[in-house]
């Protein structure tokens, strides 16, 4: 078999155990697999218990292929005085070409509850700055592309300066996606070939947006998604593209400068003052409560198409809608239906205002075309129906999505009854599968209206997502 087949095969394997494997068939594969250009490598929970029933730590398959049931006892005390990190290192030192790596501690892992000792080791801590500058030197000159999950137990106990070390040595690294770690910012070189960055589940220094701003001036894609910490930051990224900022704590002012920015989402804790100046700005998703002292400053944003709006408070609303006349899709919901793990609804949440939009401002969209309400809104609509008959001027729009968990038959036709425009050419409801209203029932009725109007509607079950597949996100 030519060698390169041979090393496009290996390379599609990805997987560290599957392709210790495929390495043990014959020199040839051995040689090739030194030559793939990715590898994951995951830390799984069974592999936890084992090291702190041993106190060491045993990879095993990673490092010859054979899987524990295999292994002799001489070769399994032998590998018994490797521990975890020692481990990586020697497997990825045998990996010079790699250009995307993944280095993973699995979810189970992850969720187990452990004592509160574990706080105090440093075995798991994949984020340890020493230890990556260990497996760093053999792939800093190929490697585009970086994963990390790390072992959220230990890692977000310590602060890590991974982003300096990868600033100083990786210069083709392309994207970088950081989980579980406590992130430290400060004195990193500047990344010019950086065009993605996610972090999730991270805290990091106060000024972490400020020095992101400026170590990687030209990302495209930035995602921060459960990020702890930030105290400010202006961020002025000149082709930034998209923008995901998921802030768990409350800054003291953020601003966006975004010259070419075409999405946003803003699912956070909102900062005491938000400046938003996209020109180009086209897909925006909007899910903050904004509270007395905070302020939202809006600037230059009229060429909206879509807008996903999940909050209980619609003064921004009111001005995203009247700045933007030629919105597309719309997308409304009041964040205040408590479902479990398993998607069973448990309630309404009892903190959470219960209040109505002016839909009349809606009716100014004249390029309207799907109007899709969620749960929430839903809710609202139905427990407030008497209030909606008030209603001068409804929206126009041809695709009218729902997403309900209606708790009684009546209000829910009428509300139906009042968004059924002539306009309204396709009708897609989804009911909820442990919603108080036997689901046959609103069928039955649904159907009948609809019929009045020539309409056949789509109408389906929902236990754990909305359905967003008409939008760009």
């Amino acid at each position: 078999m030519p060698v390169y087949v041979l090393q496009d095969i290996l390379n599609r394997l990805e997987d560290a155990r599957v392709l210790a494997n495929a390495q043990l068939v014959c020199r040839d594969f051995r040689d090739a697999g030194s030559q793939v250009r990715s590898l994951s490598v995951t830390v799984l929970e069974s592999q936890h218990a084992r090291a702190r029933n041993r106190n060491v730590f045993d990879l095993g398959s990673l490092k010859s292929g054979i899987s524990d049931g295999a292994e002799s006892s001489s070769s399994r005390d032998e590998r018994s005085k490797w521990r975890l990190k020692d481990q990586m290192v020697e497997i990825l030192k045998t990996k010079v070409c790699i250009e995307q790596l993944r280095i993973e501690v699995e979810p189970k892992l992850q969720a187990k509850t452990v004592p509160e000792g574990e706080k105090r080791r440093t075995d798991f801590w994949l984020s340890d700055p020493l230890f990556v500058k260990k497996w760093l030197p053999e792939i800093q000159s190929t490697l585009e592309h970086v994963c990390l999950v790390d072992y959220g137990q230990q890692a977000i106990m310590r602060r890590s300066d991974i982003i300096r070390v990868f600033s100083k040595t990786c210069k083709k690294l392309k994207t970088l996606d950081l989980r579980n770690m406590f992130i430290d910012t400060s004195n990193c070189e500047k990344m010019p070939s950086m065009l993605s960055l996610t972090w999730r589940c991270v805290k990091v220094t106060a000024e972490a947006l400020e020095d992101i701003n400026k170590i990687m001036p030209n990302l495209q894609t930035l995602a921060l998604l459960g990020v702890f910490g930030v105290d400010w930051g202006n961020l002025t990224f000149q082709h930034m593209k998209v923008l995901c900022l998921g802030l768990s704590t409350t800054a003291k002012e953020v601003t966006l400068d975004l010259p070419k920015l075409e999405k946003l989402q803003l699912k956070m804790q909102c900062p005491e003052k938000l400046i938003i100046t996209a020109n180009k700005l086209k897909y925006v998703a909007f899910n903050l409560e904004v509270l007395e002292p905070s302020k939202i400053e809006l600037r230059s944003l009229n060429g909206l198409q879509e807008l996903l709006y999940g909050a209980s408070s619609f003064v921004t609303l009111s001005a995203l809608i009247e700045r933007n006349p030629n919105l597309k899709m719309i997308f409304l919901d009041i964040p205040c239906m408590a479902l479990a793990e398993d998607g069973k609804f448990l309630g309404v949440l009892k903190d959470v205002p219960l209040l109505l939009p002016n839909f009349s401002n809606l009716h100014d969209c004249e390029k309207l075309e799907v109007l899709n309400i969620g749960p929430g809104m839903w809710y609202c609509m139905e427990t407030d129906v008497d209030k909606l008959t008030l209603t001068e001027w409804w929206p126009r729009m041809n695709r009218l999505i729902l997403h309900m968990i209606p708790q009684n038959l009546g209000p829910a036709i009428s509300v139906l009854r009042l968004l059924l425009r002539p306009s309204v050419k396709n009708l897609v409801v989804r009911i909820h599968t442990s919603s108080p209203v036997i689901f046959d029932e609103i069928k039955l009725a649904i159907e009948e209206m609809a019929a009045d109007y020539e309409l056949p509607p789509i109408i389906s079950t929902w236990t754990m997502s909305l359905d967003f597949s008409c939008f760009s996100f």
